[in-house]
């Protein structure tokens, strides 16, 4: 559900996947989620795929593909001098990634955040220059609508920097505990730079238009709910019985199918409503 929120932004890539019935040496083992993996190709998170050459001038700048993990268990990595944000290479990766190409894009991350908490940072805004602001409006929307907390840690943010390009978000990763669960409030406002973001006006600006422009395509997603469910019904129904859920994480695990569904939909209702009114009062 959250790859089809994301997919109705204008993030760069979505992963794709499937609900599949998995038979394992002629025994039915139940229902998974066949799903894309994150990485570099022109098919996915289509930016410049670097070499162990690409150490100087515009070859340098790209493409990374990063990720904020507080795991910090990636071989090529480094906190960020001002927010001390665990940022990990994902691509290149440690068979290609040169000392030079990492000094390049720590320095990037430094840089961008010494001008974005500096004392006059409102007067030239040069943070804006290494940011890309509308995938970050975009990539926050849909964190607020699955209310996925992970950022705050942060956990599985993935981030992207292509060759001569500035930061994007995205893409998004990791949908599980705790989300489309009943509650209206904000969920990652203050996660990562977004405490800072929403102190510019211009980036306020930016959220509140796109999010004009892109709330028609999030009013589509309880529908979208309901698809998936007709699909995969009669699967949960073997699935459960296969699989019992003893984890009591989202408040949903001992629901009917149905009722779970129709809490979904709510939650996810309630929460669009009350992110309308937030961001049309900003």
């Amino acid at each position: 559900v959250t790859f089809q929120i994301a997919r109705n932004t204008g993030l760069d890539w979505t992963p794709r996947g499937k609900f599949v019935e998995v038979v394992l040496n002629g025994r039915h083992i139940g229902n998974y989620y066949l799903c894309e993996q994150i990485k570099i190709d022109e098919n996915r998170v289509n930016i410049n795929e670097m070499g162990t050459t690409d150490v100087s001038g515009d070859a340098v700048t790209g493409g990374y593909l990063m990720e904020l993990d507080v795991y910090f268990d990636e071989v090529n990595k480094f906190k960020s001098s001002t927010k001390q944000l665990p940022y990990m290479f994902k691509e290149p990766d440690e068979d290609i990634l040169q000392q030079e190409q990492l000094n390049y894009f720590e320095n990037y991350i430094n840089t961008m955040e010494a001008y974005m908490y500096d004392d006059n940072w409102l007067i030239n805004r040069e943070y804006a220059g290494y940011l890309d602001l509308e995938s970050f409006a975009d990539w926050w929307f849909i964190y607020e609508l699955a209310k996925n907390g992970e950022p705050n840690w942060p956990k599985s943010c993935y981030m992207h920097k292509d060759k001569l390009d500035i930061l994007k978000a995205g893409p998004v990763w990791d949908f599980d505990w705790g989300t489309f669960t009943p509650g209206t409030s904000y969920t990652v406002k203050n996660a990562i730079y977004y405490g800072r973001l929403f102190q510019d006006p211009a980036f306020v600006n930016i959220v509140k238009s796109r999010w004009a422009t892109l709330k028609s395509g999030f009013e589509t997603i309880p529908d979208y709910i309901r698809s998936i469910a007709t699909i995969t019904r009669n699967s949960n129904n073997m699935n459960i019985s296969l699989w019992p859920i003893s984890s009591r994480v989202n408040g949903d695990e001992t629901m009917s199918f149905e009722d779970a569904i129709n809490r979904m939909v709510s939650a996810y209702e309630a929460k669009l409503q009350w992110l309308d009114t937030q961001i049309n009062g900003m």
